[in-house]
C-alpha cells in the first residue's frame, strides 16, 4: 500500500470517528434533555394589578376584619381559608395558600395558585405559585431573588410535607404569558414574580419534589 492511498484511509477513518463522536455527544445530550419541554400559561404581575385571567375577590368590610381574630389583616383572606402553606427557609417565608378556585386566591391577597396548577399531591404534576415582589405589604416573594439552585422549598399539604429542592432558575418576558421549562418525569413546583430592579422580566423559579413526609398542624 503506498503512501498516498494508506494517508487517505487514516483522514477516512478519522473523519468516520469524529463523526462518531458527534452523534454519540450529541445523543447523551438529547437523552439527558428529553424530558425537559415547557407549557406557556396567562401570567402578568405588574404593581397591584391581578394577573390575568383570574377571579377579583370583594374585600373584607373594616368591621368583618375587627371582629375575626383568625384574619390575615394585610391579605384581608381568614387564616382559616388556606388550603396549604408555602415555606421558603432561606427567605423565611411561610404564607398560607388557598384553594385555586377561591375568590381569595389573588396576588392582591398574598399567594396566588396559578391555573392549570396542580397540588402537591398529584405525581407529575406541576404546583405553580404566584406573588407580588415589590415593598408593599402583599409583597411575599419580595426576597425571592435571593433563592438560588439547590436551595430548598417547602409545600405542607393534606397533612403531608412536600419537600422540593430548586433546579432551575430563568427569566421571561412579561408580556402576559410565561413559559414553565421543567421536566414532565417529575413532580414540580414554579415560584413565579417580578424580577428584581427590572420591569420588562418575570423570574421564574422551578423546584423539583425530593422527598415526602407526614405532618401534624400544631
Amino acid at each position: 500500500m503506498n503512501k498516498k492511498r494508506r494517508n487517505a484511509i487514516i483522514i477516512i477513518i478519522s473523519f468516520i470517528l469524529l463523526l462518531l463522536g458527534v452523534f454519540i455527544l450529541s445523543y447523551n445530550y438529547f437523552v439527558s434533555k428529553k424530558d425537559l419541554a415547557f407549557e406557556t400559561i396567562n401570567l402578568q404581575i405588574d404593581g397591584n394589578k391581578e394577573p390575568e385571567e383570574v377571579q377579583s375577590a370583594e374585600p373584607a368590610k373594616e368591621e368583618e376584619i375587627k371582629n375575626d381574630p383568625i384574619t390575615d389583616v394585610n391579605t384581608t383572606t381568614k387564616k382559616s381559608a388556606y388550603v396549604g402553606i408555602l415555606e421558603i427557609p432561606k427567605i423565611g417565608l411561610t404564607k398560607g395558600f388557598t384553594s385555586i378556585d377561591s375568590k381569595l386566591n389573588t396576588v392582591d391577597r398574598g399567594l396566588q395558585v396559578i391555573k392549570p396548577s396542580n397540588y402537591p399531591d398529584v405525581e407529575k404534576g406541576n404546583f405553580i405559585i404566584a406573588s407580588h415582589s415589590g415593598t408593599s405589604s402583599i409583597s411575599y416573594f419580595k426576597n425571592l431573588y435571593q433563592v438560588q439552585i439547590n436551595d430548598i422549598v417547602n409545600a405542607y399539604y393534606n397533612g403531608k410535607k412536600y419537600t422540593y429542592t430548586i433546579v432551575n432558575i430563568y427569566t421571561q418576558p412579561k408580556n402576559g404569558q410565561i413559559a414553565i421549562y421543567r421536566n414532565y418525569e417529575a413532580t414540580v413546583i414554579t415560584l413565579v414574580t417580578c424580577t428584581k430592579n427590572d420591569d420588562t422580566t418575570q423570574t421564574v423559579y422551578i423546584g423539583e419534589l425530593t422527598s415526602v413526609a407526614d405532618y401534624k398542624e400544631v
